[in-house]
């Protein structure tokens, strides 16, 4: 289970905090988990079952019912359970032995069944991403994989251009530092996707780019957040290409990582972003929309 917490969940759903808090205790659902410390943690599969349906009720009871519903019959018959009680293969294991089989045509009829049950976004954290990994994880550098790892990046490029178009100002500049082939250039595929769905404009430029080219092309952006990702780039590059951004943007950008070189959460005032890339996208929604503003400061 991918939990989140209050704020990101209401942010998700397009309600407040309280809101959220309402329903729960009205309804039942959604039904978070406490924190050692007391903190809601809220499950990430329910919380876009009831997003998607309040799309299509036309009052919160209903949209509960719902996305109750909805998720009950998710967690049955997807994670692999059968009314009968048997096993049934998950969408996980079919796309995973569809990429076993160079079979395309079957990987993409188990992704589009998956978009019937959950959001494209979910499809790509909860299917098509575990799929890939544990391609990688039972045969390490095969053909498969190759073959696994393209698919799949060239599915998410398909869906990128057909996401909404870009409508809120923010802009979310990448310094990727991943490697082509490797899991985390298919994460940071699926951020940027993720972003381009909720109408925000992610810029992706190589780590490896000298520090006058990114200070060139920032005299045209100005970025709000940089992302670092991926660990093909030597730290002390990377620094000065943050260096070069902060200063372009005059000394104040949110700089998060992800799926980056850092290796602690909060390391030298860097935060580290959740692994899955939708709950990745909220937090960093988050730091656009002024919530919980997280700013490094550096001299100019």
């Amino acid at each position: 289970m991918t939990a989140i917490r209050t704020t990101a969940a209401a942010e998700l759903l397009g309600v407040s905090a309280s809101t959220l808090r309402s329903w729960e205790r009205r309804y039942g659902f959604p039904t978070p988990q406490r924190t050692g410390g007391g903190h809601r943690q809220y499950d990430l599969e329910e919380i876009e079952a009831l997003r998607e349906s309040l799309g299509h009720a036309s009052d919160a009871a209903t949209a509960v019912a719902l996305a109750r519903r909805d998720h009950a019959y998710d967690g049955g018959r997807v994670a692999g359970r059968s009314s009968g009680g048997g096993r049934e293969p998950s969408s996980v294991d079919r796309l995973r032995r569809a990429l076993r089989r160079f079979d395309e045509a079957q990987a993409d009829h188990v992704v589009e069944e998956s978009l019937h049950l959950r959001s494209l976004e979910r499809s790509v954290d909860e299917v098509l991403l575990p799929a890939i990994e544990r391609l990688d994880r039972d045969h390490p550098g095969s053909a498969e994989y190759a073959f696994g790892w393209r698919w799949g990046s060239r599915w998410l490029a398909a869906a990128a251009r057909t996401a909404p178009p870009v409508h809120r100002p923010p802009i979310v500049l990448l310094l990727d530092g991943t490697t082509t082939g490797s899991l985390d250039a298919l994460r940071v595929q699926a951020l940027e996707l993720a972003l381009r769905r909720s109408g925000v404009l992610p810029i992706n430029v190589g780590a490896d780019l000298p520090a006058t080219e990114l200070t060139r092309a920032l005299e045209r952006i100005t970025p709000d957040a940089l992302v670092l990702s991926g660990r093909a780039v030597p730290l002390d590059r990377l620094g000065r290409l943050v260096f070069a951004a902060q200063r372009a943007a005059g000394g104040e950008l949110a700089v998060v990582d992800f799926h980056g070189p850092l290796p602690e959460r909060r390391a030298q005032g860097v935060e580290r972003l959740d692994p899955a890339p939708l709950v990745a996208r909220s937090r960093l929604l988050q730091l656009l929309d002024g919530e919980e503003p997280f700013r490094v400061r550096r001299g100019r």
